[in-house]
């Protein structure tokens, strides 16, 4: 008899162990993810996606980093401007101040959640300020965000002509409405008088763009900023809300090259 449970115990024994073993390895592989399961979650059938944009992605982000470098130096190298008149304007190197502004927020990737996407990802100079990845221009069209297997709705709108588009009218002599911007014109301008500025307010707590879950929380970013001195000089003291408009300027100045 006690042989029996004696054997019955030591096999109750061994059915623990044995269930130990395959919670501490079997279970404990599914927790912690090997290279391949490590990568972001991509919820598309192949063929969906570029095959190259991954490293696409990693371009964008390398170019971006390079020329927001060379923001920096050009606001490091420029003499602060002179304050005068009332109401008080930024006379001699006021305009390059809010165009030097403007290109440090537009390459800046920390406005993003994962602070690796900034504005300029689907916006790049030599594409006409449009994406700049030829793969998801032939495929995708609309540009992954911060998470990368999320996409928006659209192609990303050029913002060569944005500065100048009017607050959304109707016109009674064509009768149609022109002015706003994003291409259903929802940004219409009403209460900032100005759709470009309106418009940059949307990319950066859009999920499928930038991501970010309040505009609070970039006035945080901003305020963390290695050039938040520029912003404060060009706007005053305590100003960072203002963030829309030297992104909007930069843009509006940098149509020259065009």
């Amino acid at each position: 008899m006690k042989r029996k449970v004696l054997a019955t115990l030591l096999a109750s024994l061994a059915m623990i162990a044995v269930a130990m073993f395959i919670t501490t390895h079997v279970v404990r592989g599914q927790n912690e993810p090997t290279s391949a399961s490590a990568q972001a979650y991509n919820p598309y059938p192949p063929g969906i996606l570029p095959p190259d944009l991954a490293s696409e992605i990693l371009r964008v982000e390398r170019e971006q980093n390079a020329i927001e470098e060379e923001a920096v130096r050009q606001w490091q190298s420029l003499k602060p401007p002179t304050l005068t008149g009332n109401p008080p304007i930024l006379q001699n190197t006021g305009t390059a101040a809010i165009e030097t502004l403007g290109k440090l927020m537009n390459f800046d990737e920390h406005i993003s959640v994962t602070q690796k996407i900034a504005c300029s990802f689907c916006h790049m100079l030599y594409a006409g300020f449009s994406g700049p990845i030829p793969s998801v221009n032939l495929t995708m069209v609309a540009y992954p965000g911060a998470a990368h297997y999320r996409a928006g709705k659209r192609t990303a709108q050029r913002y060569t002509y944005a500065p100048f588009f009017p607050v959304l009218q109707y016109n009674d002599v064509q009768k149609a409405f022109f002015g706003g911007n994003f291409w259903d014109s929802r940004a219409t301008g009403y209460l900032t008088r100005s759709p470009d500025a309106e418009q940059a307010q949307f990319p950066p707590v859009d999920p499928n763009e930038m991501g970010m879950p309040d505009t609070a929380c970039i006035t945080y970013r901003l305020s963390q900023a290695a050039y938040r001195p520029l912003f404060e000089q060009v706007w005053g003291a305590g100003s960072r809300h203002s963030l829309a408009w030297g992104h909007g300027e930069y843009l509006l100045h940098s149509q020259r090259s065009f």
